[in-house]
């Protein structure tokens, strides 16, 4: 059976990105701050002159002393100038739970502030695939690299989908599944009326960005063999729909029997499995 495969050409939503900014100048007391991966980190310290500092993280790893005019920080962060301490660019490593200590002149405990840091990998642009059954059924999917990410699913501004916290809600349609794999994607799968047709919008989002993707549903109708599938692609959406692929030939390949070997005397044979695949083109 001939699988059809049409193409669009998408806009990307660019979104903006600052700096990480935690600010343990506050009063004594817990903190939270969050980022995205990539972002700028920087840590506002103390405004003392001089002061005696200490930062460690989730309490074991040291990251900043300071002591009697004399510096050392960790030689995975940055630098610590004025009271502030520059990290460069965020990883997921450096999500954690910070402690700093101030001291005085006498070297008492003047201050103790705690920071709860969560560094989250952004959503990247969604990539949205329809998939014709038959006449009357169709499968629309949506998927997006990230750290917990939320779908909505929209018709024409009609609510087809929403995942709030990994539980799916919905006004028409039914859901197949949802799944986030070894590879950091998340998808969403609904099943619609195959004659539905309008613009379907899947968008994206977590707590540190947000993206998404218009296409245009087909009536499947219109369709003389099945399946057909549809997707959407844009520059960055085929590099997620390779890592879904890349994903899905690892596990293929890890469910492949392992080599044998036959002993004969004093002979071995090695018999190897291999995966052959035809391709059919499709009829001119």
């Amino acid at each position: 059976m001939t699988s059809i495969f049409m193409i669009f050409t998408l806009a990307t939503t660019a979104l903006a990105k600052g700096a990480i900014e935690c600010n343990f100048l506050e009063p004594t007391g817990p903190r939270r701050c969050s980022g995205a991966v990539g972002q700028p980190l920087i840590f506002h310290l103390t405004d003392t002159v001089n002061p005696d500092v200490m930062l460690k993280k989730d309490k074991k790893h040291m990251i900043l002393k300071v002591k009697k005019h004399s510096v050392t920080v960790n030689e995975e962060y940055g630098s610590f100038t004025d009271g502030i301490l520059k990290l460069g660019k965020a990883t997921k490593r450096h999500s954690g739970d910070y402690l700093l200590e101030e001291f005085g002149s006498d070297g008492n405990l003047q201050k103790k502030i705690n920071m709860q840091l969560q560094i989250t990998a952004s959503v990247s642009k969604p990539a949205v695939s329809q998939v014709c059954l038959s006449p009357d059924l169709m499968n629309v999917s949506c998927s997006s690299e990230g750290d917990a990410v939320e779908f909505t699913l929209t018709l024409d501004g009609h609510f087809l989908l929403q995942t709030e916290g990994r539980s799916p809600s919905q006004s028409s349609g039914t859901i197949n599944h949802q799944t986030e794999d070894r590879c950091g994607v998340s998808s969403v799968t609904i099943s619609l009326y195959g004659q539905l047709t309008g613009h379907l919008v899947c968008h994206v989002e977590n707590n540190v960005s947000r993206d998404e993707t218009v296409v245009r549903l087909t009536s499947c109708e219109e369709v003389s063999s099945f399946p057909v599938v549809t997707v959407a692609v844009t520059a960055g959406v085929v590099s997620l729909l390779l890592l879904v692929l890349l994903c899905l030939w690892i596990k293929h390949v890890r469910n492949q029997p392992r080599p044998t070997t036959v002993d004969e005397g004093n002979g071995e044979v090695e018999i190897i499995y291999s995966d052959v695949r035809v391709t059919r083109k499709p009829r001119a």
